[in-house]
C-alpha cells in the first residue's frame, strides 16, 4: 500500500516554522503556534517531522544552509573581502522585513536560550556559529594576501572579531537606530583596512 500523498509543501512549512522559533524561542514555541503556522495537522508533522526537537533542528540546519549560502555568495560578488563584510552587515542594519530588526540573530538566539537548558542544541547552534567565522576567515585570508586587509592582526583573531561584533550587532539592532549601526559597521571596518 502507498503512503498518503503530502498535501502540504515542506518547505513552506519549515519556513513557517522557522518564523515561529524566531520570534518565540524555542522554548515558548508550543505545538499548536506551530501547526498553525505551518498549516498541517498532528499527523503530518509528527510523520513528516518528527517531534519539536525533532522539527527544531530541521529549522536550524535550514536556516544555516540558506545563511552561509547568502554570505558567500555577498563575499563572491566583491573583489575586496571588506566590501563583502560591509554588505553582510548592512543586512543586519537594513532587513528587508523592518520586523527582522527585534529579532535578533536566530543562531545567537538559539545559543543564547539552549545554555543550560539543551547543550546538544547549544552546541550546534555554537558550531553553525563557529563555521560563520570559518567562513570570514577564508575571505580574510585572501583580503591578507591581497593586501586589501591589514597584515598585523592574524585573519584567525580578525575572523573572531567579525563574529563578535556580528553577534553584538544582533543585540545592538533591538537598541540602536540603522544610522547608528551604520556607523558602527564603518567604525569597526576601519580596523580591518591596511
Amino acid at each position: 500500500m502507498a503512503g498518503r500523498h503530502k498535501e502540504f509543501d515542506e518547505e513552506t512549512a519549515l519556513s513557517a516554522a522557522t518564523e515561529v522559533f524566531w520570534t518565540q524561542g524555542y522554548d515558548a514555541a508550543s505545538m499548536e503556534d506551530l501547526l498553525t503556522a505551518m498549516n498541517i495537522n498532528k499527523g503530518s508533522m509528527y510523520n513528516t517531522f518528527g517531534s519539536k526537537r525533532d522539527l527544531f533542528v530541521r529549522v536550524l540546519d535550514r536556516f544555516f544552509k540558506y545563511a552561509q549560502h547568502d554570505m558567500t555568495a555577498k563575499f563572491e560578488a566583491f573583489d575586496n573581502p571588506l566590501d563583502g563584510v560591509r554588505e553582510i552587515f548592512r543586512q543586519v542594519t537594513r532587513p528587508a522585513d523592518p520586523k527582522d530588526h527585534a529579532k535578533g540573530c536566530f543562531l545567537v538566539n538559539t545559543l543564547g536560550e539552549m545554555c543550560g537548558m539543551d547543550e546538544e542544541l547549544a552546541t550546534m547552534a555554537r558550531n553553525k556559529l563557529l563555521d560563520v567565522e570559518g567562513i570570514y576567515l577564508k575571505y580574510l585570508r585572501k583580503g591578507v594576501k591581497n593586501g586589501q586587509i591589514r597584515k598585523e592582526a592574524s585573519p584567525e583573531l580578525m575572523a573572531k572579531f567579525l563574529l563578535n561584533m556580528w553577534n553584538g550587532m544582533s543585540i545592538s539592532r533591538r537598541m540602536y537606530s540603522r544610522k547608528a549601526l551604520e556607523e558602527l559597521v564603518e567604525m569597526q571596518l576601519q580596523l580591518l583596512k591596511p
